[in-house]
């Protein structure tokens, strides 16, 4: 047999014959082979790259959806900022008080070349929903201020003389059944029958008996604002008595669901609790200056 092969470009005619044709067949056979174990053996000796191509979209499917979410949270923060420097210019409240001392966190996929890791991204996503969380407190704060700028109208004033605090404002252990929960005001430990007093001037909406808060007060500021003073031994109020900051409105005790003597304490604005530290805390002399400075 043979076999005619012909060239247009080169104007020209082969002939093979059938043993020409077998060892051409071989040769490409050979070649085709060896190409073949090459690319075979070089994913045996690194199985990983099998899966390379897929884990590798998985992963950057993964970091962007990370960044997308930093970048939402750091725009909110800008708002915020936005929002705040609004406030102060309009008013002349020094709103500085109330912005975090910590920059707005800087992003971005890459440093150096470098592409961040999906835990470098969820520990920003993390730092930034704290700081926007802190930020909406104190412009809730500053819109406090706004509201009522007297500072003697702020539940500003410690309720006791005297007292240790015991459990912050949010996450803790429940003492009873160890769960996980979020504790809505402070706590401060005393001895029972300690004065407790009014926060600010106010009205008392509530003064009873609670299931678990047992002996408990409570106060409307107005605009919003309430306080609250749970687990006393005794009451000095009744509803509607129109109080006075600093004066006696219970005595401390253990009443309702209590381990011990102590005071529950809580701030709330608009239905929302308030991490009372910002209120009686440090930050109360900036704050309180802040509004003598807005007039009235």
């Amino acid at each position: 047999m043979n076999v005619i092969v012909m060239s247009d470009r080169l104007g020209k005619t082969l002939t093979l014959d059938t043993r020409q044709v077998i060892v051409l067949g071989l040769i490409a056979a050979l070649l085709i082979a060896s190409v073949s174990v090459a690319v075979t053996s070089s994913f045996k000796q690194s199985p990983a790259l099998w899966r390379l191509i897929p884990h590798n979209n998985a992963r950057q499917t993964e970091i962007d959806a990370l960044a997308i979410r930093v970048g939402e949270l750091q725009a909110k923060l800008l708002r915020l900022d936005g929002l705040a420097s609004q406030v102060g210019n309009k008013t002349g409240i020094d709103i500085k008080p109330f912005l975090s001392s910590q920059p707005v966190p800087q992003g971005g996929l890459q440093h150096k070349g470098t592409a961040m890791s999906t835990e470098t991204l969820a520990n920003e996503i993390d730092a930034a929903s704290q700081n926007l969380n802190a930020r909406l407190d104190q412009l809730s704060l500053a819109e406090s201020v706004l509201l009522r700028p007297k500072a003697w109208q702020l539940p500003s004033k410690a309720p006791l003389n005297a007292g240790l605090q015991s459990s912050s404002f949010g996450k803790r252990i429940d003492p009873f059944n160890g769960n996980q929960v979020f504790h809505e005001g402070i706590d401060f430990v005393g001895d029972s029958g300690t004065p407790i007093m009014a926060a600010a001037s106010g009205k008392v909406s509530f003064a009873a008996f609670h299931p678990q808060y047992g002996n408990m007060v409570d106060l409307d500021h107005g605009n919003g604002i309430t306080s609250r003073y749970a687990h006393a031994s005794k009451l000095a109020v009744k509803v509607g008595d129109q109080i006075n900051a600093g004066q006696v409105i219970a005595l401390l005790g253990s009443t309702g669901r209590s381990t011990g003597p102590h005071l529950h304490f809580e701030i709330r604005y608009k239905g929302i609790a308030q991490n009372p530290l910002r209120f009686i805390g440090p930050a109360t002399n900036e704050i309180n200056i802040a509004a003598t400075k807005s007039g009235d």
